[in-house]
């Protein structure tokens, strides 16, 4: 399972980050040009969450079944010496699902904003963030795409 998995996590990620740019791109000239809040932009802010979640079940699912993850669960002390055990047992996931909660947050309080301008403040600020916190964590060394 986990050999099929993490192809498929990673595919996810792309799509996450794809996602993102576009509804932050959305938001930002939304903020800037004073335009309304339009249905794409919402159908932007619902691809950007939707495909976070799905990265989120599958990285959660990939987590109890890694072996590099049982490896440095197995021995923790070990783990949070070695910075590669570390990321994979601890700092992947905890700092992604925090950005991942934020990605939600502003999708939620956009809606519950009345000012469009708000509404894409909001998307720009918490999608942002929660953009550079994930990017700050994924493992690129392990993408065929940035080995050099």
């Amino acid at each position: 399972m986990y050999e099929f998995l993490l192809p498929v996590h990673n595919l996810v990620r792309w799509i996450f980050l794809a996602a993102a740019v576009y509804a932050i791109f959305r938001a930002f000239r939304g903020m800037s040009g004073g335009t309304p809040f339009t249905k794409d932009d919402k159908t932007a802010g619902t691809l950007l969450v939707a495909s976070a979640h799905s990265m989120l079940l599958l990285g959660l699912i990939l987590w109890f079944v890694s072996p590099t993850v049982q490896m440095g669960l197995s021995n923790m002390a070990v783990a949070m010496k070695d910075k590669n055990l570390r990321l994979a047992v601890l700092e992947h996931p905890l700092i992604n699902i925090i950005g991942i909660a934020l990605i939600q947050i502003g999708s939620i309080r956009a809606k519950k904003a009345y000012a469009d301008a708000d509404k894409h403040k909001r998307y720009l600020i918490f999608f942002s963030i929660g953009l550079i916190l994930i990017l700050s964590r994924i493992p690129w060394g392990t993408s065929p795409l940035f080995r050099f």
